[in-house]
């Protein structure tokens, strides 16, 4: 074999073939290709990789003056183009040269009402060549074709939800390019990835892996921490973060004024009775879990204790527990409360739970959007909401991405069961600009509980509300607010 591979490294220039997801790479280049992913393919005689290391490829032949034959030479962008009829605040302007300056490989971390379709729209036209943008969702996706459809002035191809048309730019869904992009993954010079944290955990990254553009582009208002795992697999697979850009250094300016304020509460005697006897078996299992594995982290923990059946059963329990912190009754009626006070502006309730969205609909008569809401119904209810026929609506997670609600200023986060991600996108639906706008976030937080920590852990700028620095006995009243 090692013969073989010698004897493919000779010869003028090099060729690269792509295949199925994957490239075949023949002459110096293949020979000179020691990589983790790279394979010697004895059939082909050639060596295999996968297609997002065409860039690398093609970078390397340019370095060593090597002619580099096959049709994916034409994906190599041209010399950066302008985007002038496309006009970007300052900040969005920097973020775009920053990436372009990175090689037009990397992401940019900007907060969600930031611009961050602008900018791509823009490095669309500068790139000029075929895109493919892909996205988590169809309600994304219509989104995105209908922005560059109206920017560039030119059919959108669409791959999802029943649609497989394959334009110069087209759009997918997470779930359409990793079925598909392994036969089309050699048509596109760009690749744009909207919410591209969602592939730092390693899910359905093949889809990236399979898309030979040497150009790439990942969006984010929260990438994973640097040095992480995902931080280096969206590295590897789209390039690092050149841009990283904070909420509290955009409002005010380029975002809407925005306060958060924290509103604490109280369990109520029976739920305080509940909770503790809910969380107290795992907490017990984690303590004695972490005396005994000095150094080890959490998801080893819930690994281990997840191994027996008395574990398991804890676990159910502290889920429980979870759920008891997370919209106990103080809640509830300190929603109605936000609600009735805020009712002449458009206001989101965020929750974690489905259950929870439902309740708030039930109890303070407002619409509610979940996943279990067809596109159809809920489309109608955002227009109700824009026109301000609607008032309210509840959320379990749909709006925490993605869709456009620019005429909501207050949000009420009533569930802490998220992580600081969420957060940011949650706070992001009520800041994007408006004349005279000053946006308001309420984030309920049960004392003593999980959810306090949660809240902590989360946090961004958060300061105590009047209550809170009151010793207020739970937050009935929110007259000081």
């Amino acid at each position: 074999m090692a013969d073989a591979q010698a004897a493919a490294g000779t010869g003028e220039g090099s060729s690269v073939v792509f295949t199925g997801g994957t490239l075949l790479v023949g002459g110096s280049a293949g020979s000179s290709l020691r990589r983790a992913g790279v394979v010697w393919d004895d059939r082909a005689g050639k060596q295999r990789a996968p297609a997002y290391l065409f860039g690398e490829i093609a970078a390397r032949a340019d370095a060593a003056g090597e002619r580099l034959t096959g049709d994916l030479r034409e994906l190599w962008p041209p010399a950066p183009r302008s985007w002038d009829r496309l006009a970007l605040r300052s900040y969005q302007e920097a973020a775009l040269s920053a990436w372009m300056v990175a090689g037009r490989r990397g992401i940019l971390a900007l907060p969600t009402g930031a611009g961050k379709t602008r900018v791509a729209l823009a490095a669309i036209l500068a790139c000029g060549v075929p895109a493919v943008v892909l996205c988590p969702t169809r309600a994304l996706m219509g989104a995105w074709a209908s922005q560059l459809g109206a920017t560039l002035g030119e059919r959108i191809g669409i791959v999802g939800d029943g649609e497989r048309t394959i334009e110069r730019v087209t759009v997918m869904t997470f779930e359409s390019a990793y079925r598909r992009l392994d036969g089309v993954g050699d048509r596109f010079g760009l690749l744009v990835v909207d919410e591209v944290h969602h592939f730092a955990s390693g899910a359905r990254a093949e889809a990236l892996e399979a898309c030979a553009a040497p150009a790439r582009l990942g969006l984010s208002a929260t990438a994973p921490p640097a040095g992480t795992e995902g931080a280096l697999r969206l590295a590897e697979l789209v390039g690092p973060v050149v841009t990283e850009i904070k909420v509290a250094e955009l409002a005010g300016t380029h975002l809407a004024e925005l306060s958060i304020v924290q509103l604490p509460v109280e369990l109520a005697a029976d739920e305080r009775e509940r909770y503790e006897r809910l969380v107290a078996p795992f907490a017990s299992l984690r303590r004695l879990f972490f005396r005994q594995h000095r150094g080890a982290g959490y998801e080893e923990m819930v690994r281990v204790v997840g191994s027996t059946a008395e574990g398991r059963a804890a676990l159910r329990d502290h889920a429980a527990a979870v759920q008891v912190a997370c919209f106990p009754r103080a809640k509830q009626a300190l929603v109605s409360t936000l609600l009735a006070r805020h009712r002449a502006d458009r206001t989101i309730v965020f929750t974690a739970r489905v259950e929870d969205a439902y309740r708030v609909s039930e109890r303070d008569l407002v619409p509610v959007i979940t996943g279990e809401v067809g596109a159809q119904e809920r489309d109608r209810i955002l227009a109700k909401f824009r026109d301000g026929r609607v008032r309210a609506i509840a959320s379990a997670r749909v709006l925490n991405e993605g869709i456009d609600v620019p005429d909501a200023r207050i949000a009420i986060v009533v569930s802490g069961s998220l992580g600081a991600r969420e957060h940011v996108q949650r706070i992001g639906r009520v800041l994007r600009p408006a004349p005279g706008k000053r946006a308001l976030v309420y984030e309920l937080v049960t004392r003593g509980t999980l959810d306090e920590r949660l809240a902590r852990s989360r946090s961004l700028d958060a300061r105590p509300s009047p209550l809170e620095r009151a010793g207020d006995d739970g937050g009935a009243d929110v007259a000081a607010v």
